[in-house]
């Protein structure tokens, strides 16, 4: 009987595993080339891997271990990230959308260049992140705490921004039309 799964084209029924996912990653020649779309990533563990660029759209990482690890440039859309936890990752120029967040961790994790259009992010706690240069256009940011988070060059213009404390952010050069 063969008990070996197919992982890495499309949805996978059982969650795959950090084991599965550096099979996967070893196969390929670089992590952008790696393909987690639509899998079932549910409480895995990828903690200081190196995914950056890989395609993680629509993938189910609902309560994943992300911390440490090298997201850049990854592609997030339409991911789960409800009770993910992203301490300290890095998903600079990672493009996000249209995506579950419920509870995720984001301490210290970097976001500068990130394309984070359409969260809704209301109430979130975003203290001291690096949001350098993300476009959040359309971003829900409504009672969001930004206390010295590192907002330079953001896009910001169609954001929602009642209320969202900004005491100590660094809002020098953001993008026009922000803030009234």
């Amino acid at each position: 009987m063969n008990t070996e799964r197919h992982v890495g084209a499309g949805k996978s029924a059982a969650p795959l595993t950090r084991a599965d996912v550096e099979r996967l990653q070893k196969n390929t020649r670089h992590p952008a080339k790696l393909d987690l779309h639509l899998q079932n990533l549910q409480h895995i563990d990828l903690s200081y891997m190196d995914l950056q660029g890989a395609n993680l759209q629509g993938a189910d990482l609902r309560a994943a271990n992300l911390r440490g690890t090298n997201l850049s440039g990854a592609h997030l859309q339409g991911a789960n990230l409800s009770e993910a936890d992203l301490d300290g990752a890095d998903l600079s120029r990672a493009r996000l959308g249209e995506n579950e967040a419920n509870r995720v961790k984001l301490h210290h994790t970097k976001l500068s260049y990130a394309t984070l259009t359409g969260l809704d992010l209301r109430g979130f706690d975003l203290t001291e992140l690096d949001l350098r240069n993300a476009d959040l256009n359309g971003t829900d940011l409504r009672g969001a705490i930004l206390r010295e988070a590192d907002l330079q060059g953001a896009d910001l213009s169609t954001a929602l921004l009642n209320g969202p404390e900004l005491r100590g952010a660094i809002l020098h050069r953001l993008q026009r039309g922000v803030l009234g």
